[in-house]
């Protein structure tokens, strides 16, 4: 998989990741329209794998535009050790 490969990975990802957070949070506050301690929980850690693609994402990007690896090269797991 390329660098550019992966960005575009990851950027379909948060897309799909913001349509589920949006899903789950009108499931999770229902009828009752809004959200409880438990579905809180559920909401928060939803964010928190979103917050984790974008952080993912910026780096990728920022690696890319500045020229530090060629998006056409393969994922070395040394340049991007804690996003692969």
């Amino acid at each position: 998989m390329t660098y550019q490969q992966y960005y575009n990975s990851l950027t379909k990802q948060i897309s799909d990741s913001q349509k589920h957070i949006n899903e789950q949070n009108k499931l999770l506050k229902g009828e009752k329209g809004y959200l409880d301690k438990e579905d809180m929980y559920t909401y928060m850690h939803l964010r928190t794998e979103l917050n984790g693609l974008l952080i993912k994402s910026d780096k990728v990007f920022k690696l890319i535009t500045t020229g530090e690896i060629n998006p056409n090269d393969e994922i070395d797991p040394a340049v991007l050790p804690d996003t692969f």
